[in-house]
Parts: C-alpha cells; structure tokens; sequence
C-alpha cells in the first residue's frame, strides 16, 4: 500500500469515527486504549484523541522533547499558590477602575497598555498616572483580587 492509499484509508476512518454513535465511540475507546473511556471525556474530544491514535503509526508519536515540554505547560499552572492567580493579562484584555467616582479603562496591548489614547509601559505606570501615587498596576486594576478565584476567572485570560 503507497502512501497516498494509507492517508486515504486514514481519512476514511477518522469520518468513521465523526459518524459514530457514543456508545460506538466508548466501545472503540476500549478497543484502542484497553480501558474504559474517562467519564468527564466529552465525546468531542474521545473523537480527536482516537482519530490521533489513528495517526501515529504512520505520521509518529510526540518525542520526547515534546511530551516534557506538554508536561512543563500543565506543571506551571500548579506551581501557582492556592487561591492566587497569575497578574498578566493578554494583549487586547480590556480593565476597568473606578477611581475617585470616575471610571478608568485600560486595554493591554502586545507591549504596554493604552490609556485615554497614550501608550503607558505597563499597568503599573497607568496606575501611577492616575493615582499620582506608585501602585501596583495589577493590584490597581484588581487582578491581585482573591475574588478572581471565587468566580472562576483567570487573571490572564
């Protein structure tokens, strides 16, 4: 079988996979994995990992290099102290304040943020900016807020 043959027996099962129903997919679960499908697997994600398992003989498992800097990413996200979340905010997050009975609204851009159409270097100039006073820019705009963890809101996005 050429190559062009086996990428179109691949496909052709993938849209297998698309097509079937949830008890199908739990019992191709255990067939491939020899184990019972997670319980919080929805059925989308049961569909992508079988049809990567498809994949793997013909287009290979992730290295090694790989698979510990997949396991570094998640690693980093426990590291984190209980109850404090990360004080980055992503590019194109927009924070509102209060300050003083008037309202102050930033937008975090690639580098800096802007404020009433000026460029500021970070939060925490803003901060300064509008206090007159050194602030922390995070904490300013709340993103220090134990509440974030309360509500399930991440800091950074």
């Amino acid at each position: 079988m050429d190559i062009e043959e086996k990428i179109i027996a691949i496909e052709e099962k993938i849209i297998a996979i698309e097509e079937m129903a949830p008890s199908e997919l739990r019992a191709a679960w255990r067939d491939t994995y020899g184990i019972p499908a997670p319980l919080a697997l929805g059925l989308a994600l049961m569909r992508r990992a079988l049809a990567a398992r498809l994949q793997e003989p013909e287009a290979g498992k992730l290295t090694k290099v790989e698979l510990r800097q997949l396991g570094a990413l998640g690693r980093k996200d426990e590291r984190r102290k209980e109850g404090r979340v990360s004080t980055e905010a992503k590019p194109g997050t927009w924070l509102s304040r209060t300050w003083h009975g008037e309202v102050h609204e930033v937008v975090v851009l690639e580098s800096g943020c802007e404020y009433r159409g000026q460029t500021f270097g970070s939060l925490s100039a803003v901060a300064s900016h509008i206090t007159g006073a050194k602030w922390s820019g995070p904490r300013f705009f709340g993103l220090h807020s134990p509440r974030l963890g309360e509500l399930k809101v991440a800091a950074h996005g």
